[in-house]
């Protein structure tokens, strides 16, 4: 437990935005404060006040020269600290908001401490509107490093994580902000993107060789690549009929991608391949196996069109089977989504998308 002054606001959907003026005025004063992120809970201080991060070094036991990331809100904002080129604007518009930092060239617009000996800086943009919502409020950078000691493992709780400290190192903290327990998610994949080629100096949840691709070495990893382009396009806040095209090798993942996104939907029953009766239907969630349709007839003889109504969301493998008719109307008439599938070698998968 705790035993000292320290604040703890306990926070939800709700109630944050009563608590964001405490929070960013604790910010402000050069407060360290324990923060709650996508993927784990993070140290935040003003990244570009010096007396703020070095606070934050001597908590960690950190050595300055060892680089420590930055949340920022968007694109505009990383680059006041960091230099993008086109390529890397390009991983910032697909993969940010999500659990990536990607790493560029600073600009020494933060505290000494922050970028790398190699005046590199880590940025990210987290899909957490707990954080993007602060870092907007406040209008500067703030650190996003793991809340653990130097070389422990993260914390997905604030108890877990107290229970490592010494009273001394909790006496040190300004605030505790406490969104409950967090999802084990691992800490955001780190890309370098100093160079023409990308590469990874941190594997998380996510990984990826380019912009418009995400590699998956099992099942599990699937389903999360599933969960994370499905929210990249909640996020456009479309209206009107949304369609999953999955299309690629047999055997890539297809199916096991469909299952997370008909989960993510609250579908309660098991998702299997439609082989047999082509598609099966979910309510507001459909699921198409056009593998053994090549027709027309076929076609029109299942209503192909009839489907897609209102706000129905559809996962359709082998959508290369449907024929340009079909798929015209469908880029016409409903949001087309298309993600290509294919094996890297016999466990790794890659899954390509342009959006």
């Amino acid at each position: 437990m705790l035993k000292s002054p320290v604040d703890i606001i306990k926070i939800n959907p709700n109630n944050f935005a009563q608590h964001l003026p405490q929070i960013a005025t604790v910010i402000k004063n050069g407060g360290l404060i324990l923060f709650p992120s996508d993927t784990v809970y993070i140290l935040a201080v003003d990244a570009t006040n010096p007396v703020a991060v070095k606070k934050l070094l001597g908590f960690k036991n950190r050595w300055t020269g060892k680089a420590i990331s930055v949340a920022v809100a968007d694109i505009n904002m990383a680059q006041k600290y960091v230099k993008l080129s086109v390529d890397t604007e390009k991983l910032y518009n697909r993969l940010l908001p999500g659990p990536f930092t990607i790493v560029s060239d600073g600009l020494q617009k933060v505290a000494i401490g922050i970028e790398a000996e190699n005046k590199t800086l880590g940025i990210r943009i987290p899909n957490s509107p707990y954080i993007l919502n602060l870092v907007k409020k406040l209008n500067i950078p703030i650190t996003a490093t793991s809340a653990n000691l130097s070389g422990r493992s993260p914390h997905y709780s604030v108890t877990s994580f107290l229970n490592t400290l010494s009273q001394k190192k909790k006496n040190q903290l300004d605030l505790i902000v406490d969104a409950g327990k967090l999802a084990k998610n691992l800490p955001s994949t780190v890309i370098d993107a100093t160079e023409s080629e990308l590469k990874i100096l941190r594997r998380g949840d996510l990984v990826t060789s380019n912009s418009t691709s995400l590699l998956s070495n099992s099942e599990i990893e699937t389903g999360k690549i599933a969960k994370f382009l499905y929210q990249k396009i909640v996020d456009k806040k479309l209206s009107g009929p949304i369609v999953l095209a999955l299309s690629g090798d047999l055997g890539c993942g297809k199916t096991v991608f469909s299952q997370s996104i008909g989960k993510l939907l609250g579908v309660k029953s098991r998702i299997t391949s439609p082989t047999f009766v082509i598609v099966n239907d979910y309510g507001h969630f459909l699921h198409f196996d056009l593998y053994k349709l090549n027709t027309k007839l076929d076609f029109i003889e299942i209503k192909f069109k009839d489907h897609f109504k209102n706000n129905i969301i559809a996962c359709i493998e082998w959508p290369e089977n449907m024929g340009q008719q079909n798929l015209d109307w469908l880029k016409q008439n409903t949001n087309y989504f298309p993600i290509n599938f294919e094996y890297i070698s016999q466990t790794k998968r890659r899954l390509s998308f342009d959006f």
